[in-house]
């Protein structure tokens, strides 16, 4: 199932480009998304982020109380108007769950244009589509999440 979300930022490319590849905003990011100790790993060009969080009820008989989600980035360096291209890989451990695809940020008018976009898989005969389609609005609300998370970060981080 092919997944886009696209998030907007009131700040250039480069600062966004910072926030994003901070480990304590992307602890705080975590952790507002209800992980209560993910752990983080980010460079200049690499950003890794592990949590564990509630499983939502609709999926919960499927993979149990909790989900432990990791969701690495990989980025390029950036193009002369400061845009970047990362590759995003997400597993969700022990189960049959992943997300591969893009990350691209770019100007826009009045800042920049972060958008998540991939290919979400669930590998489980007969029933992975209809868990593609029960996990899509998890994986759309913590990119969400992330956008909202940001802007508040950005309006109080210099």
């Amino acid at each position: 199932m092919h997944l886009i979300s696209r998030l907007d930022f009131a700040a250039p490319p480069d600062r966004v480009f910072a926030m994003v590849t901070d480990e304590t905003f992307l602890a705080h990011a975590a952790t507002e998304l209800g992980s209560a100790d993910p752990r983080v790993a980010a460079s200049a060009t690499r950003t890794a982020v592990e949590g564990a969080i509630e499983t939502p009820a609709e999926i919960r008989a499927f993979v149990g109380p909790s989900l432990t989600i990791t969701q690495e980035t990989v980025w390029s360096d950036p193009a002369p108007d400061g845009s970047r291209e990362g590759t995003v890989t997400l597993t969700v451990a022990t189960t049959p769950v992943s997300l591969t695809g893009t990350a691209t940020l770019a100007p826009a008018p009045g800042g920049s244009t972060l958008t998540y976009s991939g290919d979400l898989v669930v590998k489980v005969p007969l029933l992975g589509g209809r868990l593609e389609t029960l996990a899509a609005p998890i994986v759309t609300e913590a990119f969400e999440a992330q956008g909202r998370v940001g802007a508040d970060w950005l309006a109080t981080h210099q």
